[in-house]
C-alpha cells in the first residue's frame, strides 16, 4: 500500500547563515539534505525547483548542491505526492556549507541545520575532525566517546556528556598521523554516567585534514544505527 505523507508542513524562513550582499552575486555556497525521519515515506530533494536526489529512504543523504549565495528554496516532497514535508527558503552566505537533517516522526518533523564549515580541517598536520549528531528519538541523552579502535572504553573520557536529541558534539580533533592510511577510531554512545553501550560504530577510518560527521539514528527494526558522511 502506498504510504501517504500526513506530516507537518514546514514552511517558515530557515536562516542557515548570514546572507551576503545583493542580488546578482556570482558567489556560491553548498547545501545537502539527510532524511532522518524514521516513519517518513521515500522523498525527493529539490533545490530551486530542480530535483537533486530522488527516492530518498530513511538514513539517506544527498550530495552537496552548489547554489548561488543568498536565498534558495529547499523542498522535500514524498514520492508520488505534491505536498512537501519541508518547503523553506534558506539564506546562505558566500562559501557556506550547510546540512539540513529532517528529524523526528512525521507528526513532529523538525529541520536541524548543521554548519559544515570549510572542506578541510584547516591544514593541521596529522589531524582529522569528527562530529557526532544524535537524532535518535528512542535513545535519549547519551555520553559520546571517540577512541582509537582497539583501545578500551573503560577509563576513557567522553567528548560530550548527555548529548540530547537533535544535538551534536561539534567537530572533535583526531590524531591520525601523516600516513596515507590514516587511523581508525570507534564512536560509542552510552547511558549517561556509565559505560553501558547504546551503540558502537566499530572501526571508522579517518585521514588527515578531512572532516566527517556520524549521525546516530534509530534502527528500523529496533536498536540504533548510524550514517557516516564526508563533509565539505
Amino acid at each position: 500500500m502506498r504510504r501517504v505523507a500526513a506530516g507537518l508542513f514546514l514552511s517558515s524562513l530557515l536562516v542557515l547563515a548570514p546572507a551576503c550582499g545583493g542580488g546578482g552575486s556570482s558567489s556560491t555556497a553548498s547545501i545537502r539534505f539527510v532524511q532522518g525521519s524514521i516513519d517518513a515515506p521515500a522523498v525527493d530533494f529539490l533545490v530551486n525547483g530542480t530535483t537533486q536526489k530522488s527516492n530518498m529512504l530513511y538514513g539517506n543523504a544527498s550530495s552537496y548542491v552548489s547554489v548561488t549565495a543568498g536565498n534558495s528554496r529547499v523542498q522535500v516532497i514524498p514520492v508520488n505526492s505534491t505536498k512537501p514535508l519541508l518547503d523553506q527558503t534558506v539564506s546562505l552566505a558566500d562559501s557556506a556549507n550547510e546540512t539540513i537533517v529532517l528529524t523526528g516522526p512525521v507528526a513532529q518533523l523538525k529541520a536541524v541545520v548543521l554548519n559544515d564549515g570549510s572542506t578541510t580541517t584547516g591544514g593541521a598536520t596529522g589531524v582529522a575532525s569528527l562530529r557526532v549528531v544524535n537524532i535518535s528519538t528512542q535513545m535519549g541523552p547519551a555520553d559520546v566517546y571517540i577512541i582509537p579502535s582497539g583501545a578500551r572504553l573503560q577509563g576513557a573520557t567522553p567528548v560530550s556528556s548527555g548529548l540530547s536529541f537533535d544535538q551534536d558534539t561539534g567537530y572533535q580533533s583526531l590524531d591520525v598521523g601523516t600516513g596515507q592510511n590514516g587511523a581508525d577510531y570507534t564512536v560509542y554512545m552510552t547511558v549517561p554516567g556509565t559505560q553501558s553501550v547504546y551503540i558502537s560504530t566499530g572501526p571508522l577510518t579517518f585521514s588527515q585534514n578531512k572532516k566527517q560527521t556520524v549521525i546516530v539514528l534509530d534502527g528500523v527494526s529496533g536498536g540504533f544505527t548510524f550514517t557516516q558522511l564526508t563533509d565539505q
